[in-house]
This record gives structure tokens, sequence and C-alpha cells, in this order.
């Protein structure tokens, strides 16, 4: 079936861990016609958790995209991971959709990672939608969570559907845009409508009463109409509802049971009713010239699209998920790769539900899918016409908390683990693979202990590779505190031609973060400019050896001030090898002290833990700037601390916290260590040196 772009609803599906996303995927896919019956997480059958890792432990771990037919509306579906340890799977989501399905739970309500997604989806000011789910649970209640919502959360909260009875006494909802009631079946059959029950009549009133005042909020005329007549259609409900989520005023609320499969249909009515289409939004990108242009989603331009998310398949190859902005794509479309600059080879277009793909003739502005085996495209890259160049703006991805020093057990596997952790990262954005030229090792980087932790079972498992990791070595500097001056001549001979240069200089402290400037300040020619390269050279050498223990030296400016060159002896290597040996003769001089990486951190935790953060991070040598209380207990705490207190920081939290508290990190500057932390590094780093010789 061929669909507008007006037809089109792209949503994530988002939440803390544990309040039924998958469950929820599951049955709007069984609602849809698409699976004969809805698997439990359990079961490890369920569309989006498909993968081996998701199955063995029960969770989800990477966003996996489902589309279905629903009353002419083309729907696609993002379920992402709900632990924060797979945010950068999320932050994929949202770059691709409209609106987001936030699933609350009735038993917890509002929980740490709901209150950071809320955070996010403002950052966009990305419309959403709330449907708490697990009524049928004990101890859930829909009112404390929708009291919970408006506590946290500064947005007007309508209900949209509201449940009969609590917790074990859960019967069904009422859904109040069309004044029908939904009982839940022993066997999880699909919805159907009934008459509210009068002993839910006054209740029903109440929540109507103020689903149609924010309805008549979005609109001046529905207004008018308002308060003429009191109330309004149920058309007139919806165009208003519509208008206000559109605009993210409003915040509509349902509820249900997910594995019940109640409230599910009312759940996919609102949103092919009312969920913002991709017409309405606009694109960020930049054109061939380099200039800032927004792009409206148009079938009538030619085709371009954004590669939000890559995947490698054993059997399909590379997977690249696309969301079509303009024109069509199709097998005949040009890819044309701006970062590359060069065509792509196209290959067949598909539509997903889960692991399983469905070719496709074309995809239409708006919508979105998978390229298979596009060797060349990473996520972010854009394709598009080369006569219309355009580079949409990538992913705003946060940055790694927790790295590890990684090497393969045996020297043979090197490269094949190399190969294997290179692919995770073209899989994974958040997860990155470099190489650590100061302390010479191979570092990944992940959202925490967790992510890395997957990744690396996955190779030992899959590939037979073991692996050895270790703590990351620190990346210290040095600098100087005050200036000083030293002379020093190198001067060999060998028979034949000697080596002679003799170079007098001045060092002086500059401002944290200038790293080294270099002046010729002679006057008179006592040594030829064309040593001077030379020079430079060997104090740069120098300066990436270090003084103290063997960290590179920076924020040093040197002065050339003398020096003496011979006619026959004389070479640019003499000149280097006499520059650094007055450099070292100045850095007895000059109060060498090191210097170490600070890193500015964000801490997300409940109110309880806060004075255990706290007097953790007075024991990490921290320095609190601030802090902020996010409602519903739920504090934001911000500091600046040593990075070499924060290497296992992901695994501290998680034990102070009972694993609720999460983290951000980056880094901030470099500043002084003394004392006998700065004794410490000095004799490591030389015993280290000591060893390695």
């Amino acid at each position: 079936m061929s669909f507008t772009s007006a037809d089109i609803r792209n949503l994530a599906i988002i939440g803390h861990n544990g309040t039924g996303k998958t469950t929820l995927l599951e049955q709007i896919l069984y609602n849809g016609g698409i699976i004969p019956k809805a698997e439990g997480v359990d079961s490890g059958k369920s569309v989006s958790d498909f993968t081996d890792e998701e199955q063995e432990r029960g969770m989800s771990i990477h966003t996996s995209l489902a589309s279905l037919e629903w009353k002419g509306h083309q729907i696609n579906l993002l379920d992402t991971p709900g632990t924060a340890d797979f945010i950068g799977e999320v932050v994929c989501a949202f770059r691709a959709t409209e609106s987001a399905v936030m699933v609350v739970s009735g038993r917890s309500g509002v929980q740490i990672e709901t209150i950071k997604l809320w955070r996010r989806l403002n950052g966009r000011n990305m419309p959403r939608i709330v449907f708490i789910n697990e009524l049928d649970k004990e101890h859930s209640s829909f009112q404390k969570s929708f009291g919970d919502l408006k506590e946290k959360f500064e947005k007007t909260f309508v209900p949209v559907t509201i449940p009969i009875g609590d917790g074990t006494d859960f019967k069904g909802i009422v859904n109040l845009i069309e004044n029908k009631a939904y009982l839940i079946h022993e066997a999880a059959e699909k919805d159907e409508p009934i008459d509210i029950p009068a002993d839910m009549n006054a209740m029903v009133e109440e929540y109507r009463l103020q689903m149609i005042e924010s309805a008549a909020e979005g609109d001046d005329d529905l207004m008018e109409k308002y308060f003429a007549e009191g109330t309004l259609t149920e058309d007139e409900i919806r165009k208003g509802l519509r208008e206000g989520l559109r605009d993210n005023k409003i915040v509509p609320v349902l509820c249900g049971s997910a594995v019940h499969n109640n409230g599910i249909a009312s759940l996919l009515n609102f949103i092919t009713n009312n969920a913002p289409s991709p017409e309405h939004v606009n694109e960020k990108a930049d054109d061939a010239d380099g200039k800032e242009v927004e792009v409206e989603i148009s079938k009538e331009k030619p085709m371009s699209c954004m590669v939000f998310k890559t995947t490698i398949d054993q059997f399909s190859g590379k997977l690249s998920y696309v969301k079509v902005v303009t024109g069509e794509l199709n097998s005949n479309s040009e890819l044309y790769n701006p970062r590359e600059k060069r065509r792509e080879k196209g290959s067949k277009i598909y539509r997903a539900i889960g692991k399983k793909l469905i070719e496709v003739s074309e995809l239409t502005a708006g919508d979105i899918g998978i390229i298979t085996k596009l060797d060349g495209v990473r996520t972010n890259d854009t394709l598009c016409s080369s006569n219309e160049i355009l580079t949409y703006h990538k992913l705003a991805l946060p940055q790694p908390v927790f790295g590890l020093t990684v090497n393969a057990a045996s020297k043979k596997a090197e490269d094949k683990l190399n190969e294997f952790l290179h692919r995770a990262s073209e899989e994974d954005p958040t997860f990155d693979v470099s190489f650590n030229k100061e302390t010479k090792e191979s570092v990944i980087s992940g959202m925490g202990e967790l992510h890395i932790t997957i990744i690396l079972d996955k190779i030992r498992n899959k590939q037979k590779i073991e692996v050895e990791t270790k703590t990351p070595k620190v990346a210290y500097r040095e600098t100087i505190t005050k200036s000083a001056n030293a002379e020093y001549t190198h001067k060999k001979q060998t028979g034949g031609h000697g080596q002679y240069g003799k170079v007098a200089m001045e060092i002086n402290p500059l401002a944290r973060g200038e790293k080294f400037t270099f002046q010729n300040a002679i006057k008179g020619g006592s040594i030829s400019k064309g040593y001077m390269p030379g020079i430079e050279k060997g104090i740069i050498e120098g300066m990436e050896e270090g003084y103290l223990a063997h960290y590179p030296i920076v924020d040093l400016g040197a002065v050339i001030i003398d020096g003496k060159e011979h006619p026959v002896d004389s070479s640019e290597m003499a000149f280097k090898m006499a520059a650094k040996g007055a450099l070292r003769a100045c850095l007895e001089k000059a109060g060498v002290m090191l210097l170490e990486p600070i890193m500015k951190l964000r801490v997300f935790a409940d109110e309880q833990y806060l004075g255990d953060i706290l007097s953790d991070l007075s024991g990490k040598r921290g320095r609190v700037l601030g802090q902020e209380n996010l409602g519903g207990g739920i504090v934001e705490i911000d500091a600046e601390v040593p990075q070499a207190e924060m290497l296992r920081y992901a695994i501290d939290l998680r034990s102070i916290t009972s694993g609720t508290g999460s983290f951000e990190l980056d880094f901030d500057h470099y500043a002084t260590l003394t004392g006998k932390n700065a004794e410490q590094v000095i004799a490591e780093s030389k015993a280290m040196v000591t060893e390695e010789e």
C-alpha cells in the first residue's frame, strides 16, 4: 500500500527499564495483524529482543524497528532500551521520529530514566504521549502515577483513557474520547468496546472534563465553542488534542495492561488520529557550501535521506537504517555520499519487523526503512542527489563514561580482536575504540560497565577470542611554573665531520591550554636561520619525553637567545640535540609540576543517596559545583573530579545507589597535581619505564 507523508507516524517507545516497552510493542503488532501471537519477554521470542545477548539477559539492548499499517496509516515504531548504558540507542531513535510514547509503570511511577529521557525530549521540544502500563499489577495506581507525572514535570497532562479499577481489581479501561469501556479478556484477545459501567460515571465525567478543557485550549475556535456550549464533539476533541500535541503544549496520558492486551487499540487509534506526521517537522542540514538550512519533508524534492543507525547481520550484511527526508527512495535512486564524495551502489530497500526484513519498492518522504549492503556508509551519513548536496546534522550523542584497556590474550588474535572491536563501534556510536599514543594502550570506552561487558562477551563467545582487560592509565601532563634559562653545547667527534651545536635558551610558562610557542630572539646571526627548524624540533621532542614522569610537557614558551655554530661540524641534527640538552637544563630550574585531567561530572540519583554520593566525591578529591532538585526526589549533582578517580565510577555509583543512579562525564581542563598523589604517579611512571627497558 502506498502512503503519503501525512499518513506516516514515526514514534520511539521509551521508558525506564522493566516498564513493559517490549511487551507493549508485541501487543501492538498483534493488534495490527503482524504477528499471530504476542510473546512474553521471558520466552525469548519477542519481535524486538531478537539478538542472542538480549535473549540471554532478558532485556532490550538495541533499538529495533517494527512497522505496521493501522486504519490507513503507516506506523513505524522504534523500541528502545531502558538502561542508561544504552542511551545511544535512544538518541538514534529520537533522531528518526517525530514523537515518543513514554511508558511508565503503574507500580513505580516516574523513575530516574523517565526523568532523564524527559529532559532529552525537552531538549528536542519533542511531542510525547504517556502510557501508564502494568495497572493489573499489585500496588499499581493510575491516580498515583498520574499525580507523580504532574508533580515532577511542568506540563499539561491530559487524561485520554482511565482505568476501571487498579491493581488486582483492574478490569479494563475507559476511552474518554469515544466514551466507551474496554474490558480485559482472559485470553488477552483484542479489545471490544462496551458501555461504561454505571459506577464509573462520576469519575469519567471528572476526567473527561479535564480532557475537553485541554482540547479547547489547543484552538481559539474550539475555545469559543466550549465557552458557548460547555462541550465539544468527538472530532473537535481530536482536533484540539492533535494541535496541542503537535505543538508540544500538552501530554496525552493513556493507560492499560500490555500483558492483558488492554488499552492497546485505544493507543493505536490515538496515534493515528493525533500523533504528528513527519510533514510538520523540518530537518537541519548543511548545503554544498556549508551553510545551515532547514529542509522540509517533501516528496517533491530530489531524494535525500539520513542514516541514523547501522547494524551488521551475519546473513544480510550491513544494514543501514534510514529516514527519507525528501523525494522518494527506490532501487533506482542516486545515492551520493557527501562525506566520502562518491556515489554508493544502491541495493534493496526493506521495512522491518524486528529481524524480519520485508522488501518494498520505495519509501516516501518521512518514511523509515533499511538499505542493505552499503559497505562504505556509516551512521550519521547523508545519502542524496549529487545535483542537490545536503549533509544532515549528526546525532547529538553523549560521551562514553567508562573505559578499559583491552588486549587479546594471544598475539595472533590481536588483529582479529581489533577488527571486531571496530565493527562494534561502527554499529554503536557510543562505543569508542582508540589507541592512546601517550600511554601506548588500546582503550575501549562505553556508557557503562554493562555496555562494555556485553560487547566483550559477544566477542568471547562468538569469535572465541580470549580478551584481557585492565583499568586504563591516565594521560597526565607536565608543565613549568617559572621562567628559566640555560645553555647546552652538543659536541661529538666521530672521525671525519663531527657534530657541533650550541644553544642558549629561555623558557617561560604559558597560560593553561596555549600548549607551545617558539621564538628566535637571536640578534647578530650567531645561529643561521636554517638551523632553527632543527632547534624547534629538538625542543618539541624534549617536551614529548617529559621531565618528572615521562609525560608530555605543555604550556611552555621557548625563546632562543644565543648560540654558536661550526662552519664544518654543525648540522640540523646537531642543533636538535643541543636544543634538547638546553631544554633539559632549563627544566631543572623551572619548577616542573604534574598536571592531571579534570572531568566535568553530572550525577543523577534519588535524593536518599545524596549524602553518600557527596561523601564519595569528597573522597575522590571532587569539587561539588552545585546540585539541582529535578522533582520527585531526583537530584542532579554537578562536580569537577580528577579523571584518575573516575576510572571505575560507573561501578562505584551503581554500588552506592543500588543500580539506580547514572552519570555523564566530559573532559573539562588540566589542573596541577602535587603532594603524595604526584609522588605516587611519578614513582609508578618510573617503575613502568624501568620495566619496559
